[in-house]
């Protein structure tokens, strides 16, 4: 048995074919470390510092998780880890709005995810809304088990394969996800301290371009989310 086969068949994909894509993920991880550096500067003196950092952090922990699945072709599954990813990048807006809101998560009082997605105006309902119907709990619809089987016996996968096509348009997807991630991270360091993350704000600006380029978002319909 290899556990691994579809990931080692990703990993070669992201090597080869897909390199340029690969590295701007991490580019992008790159990136949101840089930011949690310099969150980190001030910890744990400073609360808003402190409390954006452990946000990011987890963040960043999520989408990790979430990545390794797409690599093992379990993108659909991934989707459980996307929900809190999203909910913590919400946190970080949450904050940045109005800081002394990081004292609800110091007495461990903050509200629930759906009240603070409203607070904030946030854009990720429809999404969210998906995850918990297709992803985040146990489900019999058609999105959350179509992956399982093979057509047209509808016989049940053992294991998913590595369909270039899918994890092209999956890493692109979680590219959005960073990129959008890495804008709020380095707005939280600039509500306090002005152009201290210039460098990261500068990469982070270059690299949503090129990703533009390289994910062909141009011609799908996330391309409008990039736009800052």
């Amino acid at each position: 048995m290899d556990l691994w086969r579809t990931r080692n068949h990703s990993i070669k994909m992201l090597t080869k074919e897909y390199g340029q894509q690969g590295k701007a993920i991490e580019e992008a991880f790159s990136i949101i470390d840089d930011c949690i550096g310099l969150l980190n500067r001030k910890t744990p003196y400073d609360d808003f510092h402190w409390i954006c950092g452990l946000a990011l952090a987890k963040a960043r922990n999520y989408a990790l998780g979430a990545y390794e699945l797409i690599l093992d072709g379990l993108a659909q599954e991934a989707g459980a880890l996307v929900r809190p990813f999203i909910e913590y990048h919400e946190l970080l807006i949450y904050f940045r709005k109005n800081t002394s809101r990081v004292k609800e998560a110091l007495e461990d009082r903050l509200p629930p995810a759906g009240k603070r997605a409203q607070e904030i105006g946030g854009c990720f309902h429809g999404f969210r809304e998906y995850l918990n119907k297709h992803a985040s709990h146990s489900s019999f619809s058609h999105h959350a088990l179509n992956h399982l089987f093979e057509k047209p016996e509808m016989t049940i996968r053992k294991e998913q394969p590595m369909l270039p096509n899918a994890l092209f348009r999956n890493i692109s997807d979680f590219f959005v996800l960073m990129i959008l991630l890495g804008i709020e991270a380095v707005n939280c360091l600039q509500t306090e301290e002005g152009s201290s993350a210039e460098a990261q704000a500068m990469a982070l600006d270059e690299l949503r371009r090129k990703g533009i380029d390289i994910f062909r978002l141009d011609e799908r319909s996330n391309k409008d989310a990039l736009k800052v």
